[in-house]
Protein backbone atom coordinates (compact mmCIF):
# COMPACT_ATOMS: atom_id res chain seq x y z
CA UNK A 1 0.00 0.00 0.00
CA UNK A 2 2.64 2.27 0.78
CA UNK A 3 5.37 1.98 -1.74
CA UNK A 4 5.36 5.36 -3.57
CA UNK A 5 3.05 4.79 -6.90
CA UNK A 6 4.39 8.00 -7.76
CA UNK A 7 7.75 6.53 -8.87
CA UNK A 8 6.17 3.24 -10.63
CA UNK A 9 3.58 5.62 -12.76
CA UNK A 10 6.91 7.78 -13.59
CA UNK A 11 8.34 4.33 -15.27
CA UNK A 12 4.95 3.63 -16.91
CA UNK A 13 4.51 0.66 -14.67
CA UNK A 14 1.42 -0.43 -13.00
CA UNK A 15 1.45 -1.06 -9.44
CA UNK A 16 -1.04 -3.96 -7.52
CA UNK A 17 -1.73 -3.92 -4.13
CA UNK A 18 -2.23 -7.18 -2.30
CA UNK A 19 -5.02 -5.75 0.32
CA UNK A 20 -6.99 -3.97 -2.08
CA UNK A 21 -7.00 -7.30 -4.14
CA UNK A 22 -7.88 -8.94 -1.08
CA UNK A 23 -10.35 -6.21 -0.41
CA UNK A 24 -12.10 -6.68 -4.37
CA UNK A 25 -12.48 -10.43 -3.74
CA UNK A 26 -14.09 -9.92 -0.58
CA UNK A 27 -16.45 -7.82 -2.27
CA UNK A 28 -17.74 -10.73 -4.25
CA UNK A 29 -17.54 -13.46 -1.99
CA UNK A 30 -14.48 -15.17 -2.57
CA UNK A 31 -12.46 -14.74 0.78
CA UNK A 32 -13.05 -18.39 2.35
CA UNK A 33 -11.65 -19.86 -0.77
CA UNK A 34 -8.73 -17.30 -0.41
CA UNK A 35 -8.36 -17.79 3.03
CA UNK A 36 -8.52 -21.89 2.98
CA UNK A 37 -5.89 -21.95 -0.04
CA UNK A 38 -3.21 -20.08 2.44
CA UNK A 39 -4.55 -21.88 5.07
CA UNK A 40 -3.13 -25.04 3.19
CA UNK A 41 -0.08 -23.44 2.29
CA UNK A 42 0.89 -22.90 6.46
CA UNK A 43 0.28 -19.45 6.72
CA UNK A 44 -1.15 -19.00 10.87
CA UNK A 45 -4.56 -17.89 10.90
CA UNK A 46 -4.44 -15.54 13.27
CA UNK A 47 -2.47 -12.90 11.00
CA UNK A 48 -4.17 -9.99 9.00
CA UNK A 49 -7.13 -11.84 6.86
CA UNK A 50 -5.92 -9.01 4.29
CA UNK A 51 -2.49 -10.86 3.96
CA UNK A 52 -3.99 -14.56 4.33
CA UNK A 53 -6.46 -13.99 1.59
CA UNK A 54 -4.52 -12.43 -0.36
CA UNK A 55 -1.73 -14.94 -0.40
CA UNK A 56 -4.12 -17.44 -1.29
CA UNK A 57 -5.02 -15.76 -4.41
CA UNK A 58 -1.47 -15.59 -5.13
CA UNK A 59 -1.07 -19.46 -5.04
CA UNK A 60 -4.18 -19.91 -6.76
CA UNK A 61 -2.67 -17.26 -9.67
CA UNK A 62 -6.18 -15.00 -9.64
CA UNK A 63 -3.84 -11.85 -9.78
CA UNK A 64 -2.14 -10.51 -12.26
CA UNK A 65 1.66 -11.37 -13.40
CA UNK A 66 4.26 -9.01 -11.91
CA UNK A 67 7.82 -8.49 -12.79
CA UNK A 68 8.42 -7.94 -8.97
CA UNK A 69 7.04 -7.72 -5.51
CA UNK A 70 7.80 -4.25 -3.69
CA UNK A 71 6.95 -3.74 0.64
CA UNK A 72 7.72 -1.03 3.02
CA UNK A 73 7.87 -1.54 6.81
CA UNK A 74 5.62 0.71 7.87
CA UNK A 75 2.31 0.46 9.19
CA UNK A 76 2.34 -3.53 9.09
CA UNK A 77 4.40 -6.05 9.88
CA UNK A 78 2.79 -8.80 7.57
CA UNK A 79 4.38 -6.82 4.79
CA UNK A 80 7.91 -8.18 4.09
CA UNK A 81 6.08 -11.65 5.49
CA UNK A 82 3.80 -11.69 2.85
CA UNK A 83 6.07 -10.48 -0.07
CA UNK A 84 8.79 -13.06 0.78
CA UNK A 85 6.32 -16.36 0.81
CA UNK A 86 4.61 -14.59 -2.47
CA UNK A 87 8.27 -14.77 -4.08
CA UNK A 88 8.32 -18.24 -3.40
CA UNK A 89 5.66 -18.04 -5.68
CA UNK A 90 6.44 -16.41 -8.46
CA UNK A 91 9.78 -16.54 -8.73
CA UNK A 92 10.16 -12.53 -8.72
CA UNK A 93 11.91 -10.84 -6.32
CA UNK A 94 11.21 -8.81 -3.61
CA UNK A 95 11.98 -5.05 -2.73
CA UNK A 96 11.90 -3.90 0.67
CA UNK A 97 11.74 -0.33 1.57
CA UNK A 98 12.97 0.21 5.26
CA UNK A 99 10.99 2.93 6.82
CA UNK A 100 12.65 4.92 9.74
CA UNK A 101 10.57 5.59 13.08
CA UNK A 102 12.26 8.90 13.69
CA UNK A 103 11.10 11.93 11.51
CA UNK A 104 14.40 14.04 10.99
CA UNK A 105 16.57 15.21 8.15
CA UNK A 106 19.06 11.68 9.00
CA UNK A 107 16.05 9.53 8.57
CA UNK A 108 14.65 11.20 5.72
CA UNK A 109 18.31 10.75 4.01
CA UNK A 110 18.21 7.20 4.51
CA UNK A 111 15.12 6.62 2.97
CA UNK A 112 15.78 8.52 -0.44
CA UNK A 113 18.83 6.70 -0.77
CA UNK A 114 16.69 3.29 -0.49
CA UNK A 115 14.29 5.45 -2.90
CA UNK A 116 16.73 6.19 -5.62
CA UNK A 117 18.15 2.46 -5.42
CA UNK A 118 14.69 1.05 -5.89
CA UNK A 119 14.14 3.14 -9.05
CA UNK A 120 17.66 1.97 -10.09
CA UNK A 121 16.80 -2.07 -9.83
CA UNK A 122 13.62 -0.91 -11.81
CA UNK A 123 15.29 0.31 -14.60
CA UNK A 124 17.33 -3.01 -14.85
CA UNK A 125 14.80 -4.66 -14.36
CA UNK A 126 12.49 -3.24 -17.14
CA UNK A 127 15.33 -2.32 -19.32
CA UNK A 128 14.03 1.49 -19.75
CA UNK A 129 15.06 4.74 -18.07
CA UNK A 130 13.32 7.13 -15.60
CA UNK A 131 13.19 9.71 -17.78
CA UNK A 132 12.77 13.46 -15.44
CA UNK A 133 10.04 14.76 -17.28
CA UNK A 134 8.16 11.63 -16.26
CA UNK A 135 8.94 11.49 -12.76
CA UNK A 136 7.82 16.05 -12.22
CA UNK A 137 4.54 15.19 -14.28
CA UNK A 138 4.26 12.17 -11.91
CA UNK A 139 5.16 14.39 -8.98
CA UNK A 140 2.77 17.03 -9.96
CA UNK A 141 -0.26 15.13 -10.77
CA UNK A 142 0.09 13.47 -6.83
CA UNK A 143 0.28 17.47 -5.80
CA UNK A 144 -2.74 17.96 -7.91
CA UNK A 145 -4.58 14.89 -6.27
CA UNK A 146 -3.33 16.42 -2.62
CA UNK A 147 -4.91 19.76 -3.49
CA UNK A 148 -8.43 18.06 -4.08
CA UNK A 149 -8.07 15.72 -1.37
CA UNK A 150 -8.09 19.01 1.02
CA UNK A 151 -10.51 20.44 -0.94
CA UNK A 152 -13.13 17.83 -0.37
CA UNK A 153 -12.19 17.66 3.66
CA UNK A 154 -13.11 20.84 3.85
CA UNK A 155 -15.81 20.74 1.77
CA UNK A 156 -17.40 18.07 4.50
CA UNK A 157 -17.31 20.17 7.08
CA UNK A 158 -20.30 21.96 6.03
CA UNK A 159 -23.01 20.23 7.53
CA UNK A 160 -24.62 20.41 4.05
CA UNK A 161 -22.50 17.91 2.62
CA UNK A 162 -24.00 14.57 1.67
CA UNK A 163 -21.19 12.42 1.13
CA UNK A 164 -21.40 9.07 2.90
CA UNK A 165 -18.36 8.14 5.23
CA UNK A 166 -19.78 4.47 4.36
CA UNK A 167 -18.22 5.00 0.71
CA UNK A 168 -15.39 7.01 1.54
CA UNK A 169 -13.60 4.31 3.75
CA UNK A 170 -12.88 3.01 -0.12
CA UNK A 171 -11.05 6.21 -0.98
CA UNK A 172 -7.33 4.77 0.26
CA UNK A 173 -7.98 3.26 -3.65
CA UNK A 174 -7.37 6.15 -5.81
CA UNK A 175 -6.10 8.06 -2.84
CA UNK A 176 -2.81 5.82 -2.34
CA UNK A 177 -2.45 3.59 -4.97
CA UNK A 178 -3.15 5.65 -8.15
CA UNK A 179 -1.54 8.77 -6.56
CA UNK A 180 0.74 9.88 -9.31
CA UNK A 181 -1.42 9.58 -12.46
CA UNK A 182 -4.46 11.54 -13.77
CA UNK A 183 -6.77 8.61 -12.77
CA UNK A 184 -6.52 9.66 -9.27
CA UNK A 185 -6.54 13.43 -10.09
CA UNK A 186 -9.72 12.80 -12.20
CA UNK A 187 -11.36 10.95 -9.51
CA UNK A 188 -10.91 13.87 -7.07
CA UNK A 189 -11.52 16.35 -8.80
CA UNK A 190 -15.26 14.94 -10.44
CA UNK A 191 -15.73 14.23 -6.68
CA UNK A 192 -15.02 18.25 -5.46
CA UNK A 193 -17.03 19.67 -8.18
CA UNK A 194 -19.86 17.32 -7.43
CA UNK A 195 -20.10 17.84 -3.64
CA UNK A 196 -19.37 21.59 -3.95
CA UNK A 197 -22.01 21.71 -6.13
CA UNK A 198 -24.83 19.37 -4.30
CA UNK A 199 -24.07 21.86 -1.42
CA UNK A 200 -24.67 24.55 -2.78
CA UNK A 201 -28.06 23.16 -4.38
CA UNK A 202 -29.22 22.46 -0.79
CA UNK A 203 -28.13 26.07 0.76
CA UNK A 204 -30.05 27.41 -2.49
CA UNK A 205 -33.07 25.37 -1.44
CA UNK A 206 -33.03 26.37 1.92
CA UNK A 207 -32.35 22.18 3.23
CA UNK A 208 -31.76 22.66 6.92
CA UNK A 209 -29.56 19.75 8.25
CA UNK A 210 -30.66 17.57 10.79
CA UNK A 211 -30.10 19.16 14.17
CA UNK A 212 -30.05 15.68 15.93
CA UNK A 213 -27.66 13.70 13.93
CA UNK A 214 -25.09 11.90 15.60
CA UNK A 215 -21.78 13.07 14.06
CA UNK A 216 -18.76 10.16 14.11
CA UNK A 217 -14.93 10.45 13.40
CA UNK A 218 -14.36 6.75 12.18
CA UNK A 219 -10.63 4.99 12.54
CA UNK A 220 -9.31 2.13 10.57
CA UNK A 221 -11.20 0.63 7.80
CA UNK A 222 -14.36 -1.36 7.09
CA UNK A 223 -15.40 -4.67 6.25
CA UNK A 224 -15.20 -4.85 2.59
CA UNK A 225 -17.50 -8.48 1.70
CA UNK A 226 -20.83 -8.12 1.60
CA UNK A 227 -22.48 -6.07 4.28
CA UNK A 228 -24.15 -3.07 4.96
CA UNK A 229 -24.49 -1.99 8.33
CA UNK A 230 -22.66 0.95 7.62
CA UNK A 231 -25.18 1.60 5.33
CA UNK A 232 -27.83 0.99 7.30
CA UNK A 233 -25.93 3.16 10.29
CA UNK A 234 -25.96 6.27 8.33
CA UNK A 235 -29.43 5.80 6.14
CA UNK A 236 -31.71 4.52 8.74
CA UNK A 237 -29.98 5.47 12.43
CA UNK A 238 -29.54 9.08 12.33
CA UNK A 239 -25.55 8.84 12.12
CA UNK A 240 -23.70 10.88 9.82
CA UNK A 241 -19.85 9.38 9.38
CA UNK A 242 -18.35 12.63 9.00
CA UNK A 243 -14.80 12.10 8.30
CA UNK A 244 -12.21 8.85 8.32
CA UNK A 245 -8.82 8.51 9.77
CA UNK A 246 -7.54 6.93 6.43
CA UNK A 247 -8.69 10.46 4.42
CA UNK A 248 -6.48 12.82 6.52
CA UNK A 249 -3.72 14.97 4.58
CA UNK A 250 -0.97 14.25 6.21
CA UNK A 251 2.20 15.05 3.74
CA UNK A 252 3.35 18.44 2.39
CA UNK A 253 3.46 18.96 -1.35
CA UNK A 254 5.94 17.26 -2.69
CA UNK A 255 9.01 18.68 -4.35
CA UNK A 256 9.81 18.04 -7.87
CA UNK A 257 13.40 19.14 -7.86
CA UNK A 258 13.87 16.73 -4.58
CA UNK A 259 11.25 13.89 -5.73
CA UNK A 260 12.65 11.44 -3.60
CA UNK A 261 13.59 13.27 -0.41
CA UNK A 262 9.93 14.36 -0.58
CA UNK A 263 8.34 10.98 -1.27
CA UNK A 264 11.04 9.75 1.92
CA UNK A 265 9.20 12.60 4.12
CA UNK A 266 5.89 11.52 3.02
CA UNK A 267 6.22 8.40 4.05
CA UNK A 268 7.94 8.84 7.54
CA UNK A 269 5.19 11.57 9.00
CA UNK A 270 2.44 9.10 8.06
CA UNK A 271 0.50 9.06 11.33
CA UNK A 272 0.08 5.28 11.09
CA UNK A 273 4.23 5.55 11.09
CA UNK A 274 6.48 6.26 13.74
CA UNK A 275 5.20 7.00 17.78
CA UNK A 276 1.40 6.47 18.43
CA UNK A 277 1.49 9.80 19.84
CA UNK A 278 1.62 11.52 16.38
CA UNK A 279 -1.86 9.18 15.45
CA UNK A 280 -3.21 10.24 18.73
CA UNK A 281 -2.53 14.01 17.95
CA UNK A 282 -4.38 13.73 14.38
CA UNK A 283 -7.32 12.21 15.87
CA UNK A 284 -7.93 14.58 18.54
CA UNK A 285 -7.60 17.45 15.87
CA UNK A 286 -9.11 15.76 13.27
CA UNK A 287 -12.55 15.01 16.54
CA UNK A 288 -12.01 18.87 16.80
CA UNK A 289 -12.32 20.48 13.48
CA UNK A 290 -15.43 17.85 12.55
CA UNK A 291 -16.75 18.68 15.68
CA UNK A 292 -17.74 14.86 16.19
CA UNK A 293 -19.71 13.51 19.18
CA UNK A 294 -18.15 10.00 19.24
CA UNK A 295 -15.38 7.84 17.45
CA UNK A 296 -15.54 4.65 16.40
CA UNK A 297 -12.26 2.38 15.31
CA UNK A 298 -12.79 -0.82 13.75
CA UNK A 299 -10.58 -3.47 14.82
CA UNK A 300 -9.93 -6.04 12.56
CA UNK A 301 -9.02 -9.51 14.28
CA UNK A 302 -5.07 -10.42 13.44
CA UNK A 303 -4.10 -6.08 13.78
CA UNK A 304 -2.18 -5.98 16.35
CA UNK A 305 -0.58 -2.47 15.82
CA UNK A 306 -4.04 -0.88 15.51
CA UNK A 307 -5.66 -3.26 18.36
CA UNK A 308 -2.87 -2.55 20.87
CA UNK A 309 -3.15 1.36 20.23
CA UNK A 310 -7.12 1.08 21.18
CA UNK A 311 -6.34 2.11 25.04
CA UNK A 312 -4.28 4.77 24.78
CA UNK A 313 -6.40 6.28 22.03
CA UNK A 314 -9.93 5.64 24.07
CA UNK A 315 -8.08 7.20 27.30
CA UNK A 316 -7.00 10.72 24.86
CA UNK A 317 -9.99 10.61 23.96
CA UNK A 318 -11.95 10.25 27.03
CA UNK A 319 -9.97 13.08 28.66
CA UNK A 320 -11.26 15.40 25.52
CA UNK A 321 -15.11 14.15 26.14
CA UNK A 322 -15.25 12.23 23.37
CA UNK A 323 -16.37 8.35 23.46
CA UNK A 324 -14.84 5.88 21.51
CA UNK A 325 -16.68 2.34 20.69
CA UNK A 326 -13.83 -0.07 19.62
CA UNK A 327 -15.31 -2.63 17.18
CA UNK A 328 -13.96 -5.97 17.11
CA UNK A 329 -14.26 -7.30 13.14
CA UNK A 330 -12.69 -8.31 10.23
CA UNK A 331 -12.46 -6.41 6.79
CA UNK A 332 -12.15 -9.68 4.75
CA UNK A 333 -13.52 -12.78 6.71
CA UNK A 334 -16.69 -12.65 7.27
CA UNK A 335 -17.22 -15.57 9.42
CA UNK A 336 -15.77 -13.26 11.95
CA UNK A 337 -18.39 -11.15 11.47
CA UNK A 338 -21.12 -11.28 14.51
CA UNK A 339 -23.96 -8.63 13.36
CA UNK A 340 -26.17 -8.87 16.77
CA UNK A 341 -23.23 -8.37 18.69
CA UNK A 342 -22.60 -5.38 15.98
CA UNK A 343 -25.98 -4.28 16.29
CA UNK A 344 -26.14 -4.10 20.53
CA UNK A 345 -23.41 -2.21 20.61
CA UNK A 346 -23.69 0.20 18.39
CA UNK A 347 -27.14 0.87 19.79
CA UNK A 348 -25.97 1.12 23.05
CA UNK A 349 -23.40 3.87 21.68
CA UNK A 350 -25.68 5.73 19.96
CA UNK A 351 -28.05 5.75 22.83
CA UNK A 352 -25.41 6.81 25.24
CA UNK A 353 -24.38 9.63 22.31
CA UNK A 354 -28.01 10.74 21.86
CA UNK A 355 -28.25 10.99 26.37
CA UNK A 356 -25.50 13.25 25.68
CA UNK A 357 -26.67 15.53 23.40
CA UNK A 358 -29.83 15.56 25.28
CA UNK A 359 -28.35 16.92 28.78
CA UNK A 360 -25.69 19.70 27.13
CA UNK A 361 -25.80 22.03 24.24
CA UNK A 362 -22.41 21.61 23.25
CA UNK A 363 -21.22 17.88 22.78
CA UNK A 364 -17.96 18.41 22.86
CA UNK A 365 -16.64 20.14 26.55
CA UNK A 366 -13.27 19.71 28.01
CA UNK A 367 -14.29 17.44 30.71
CA UNK A 368 -13.61 12.93 31.29
CA UNK A 369 -16.09 11.52 29.93
CA UNK A 370 -17.27 7.88 30.31
CA UNK A 371 -16.20 5.67 27.51
CA UNK A 372 -16.91 2.59 25.66
CA UNK A 373 -14.96 0.06 24.90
Amino acid sequence: MFVPSEILFAMGLYPFCLEIGAALFAGIGQSSRGLLEAESYGVPTDICSFHRSAIGHVSRNLFPKNILQAATTTLCDNNTKTTKICESMTGKETIVLDVPYEADDYSVNYLAKQLEDFTKRLEIVTGQKMRQEAFERAIEYSNQTREKMLEINELRKDPHSPLPGSNALGFMFPGYLLIGSPLSVEFFASLAAELREKIEESKRNNRIPPKDIIRILWLELKPYFNVDFLTKLERDQGVRIVFEETNYVYWDALDPQKPYESLAKKLITSHYNGPLERRIEVTKRLAREYEVDGVIVFSTWGCRRNNAAVPALKRELNKMGYPLLSLDGDCVDDHNYMPGQFSTRIEGFLEMLRGRKATTTSPHYETCAAGVA
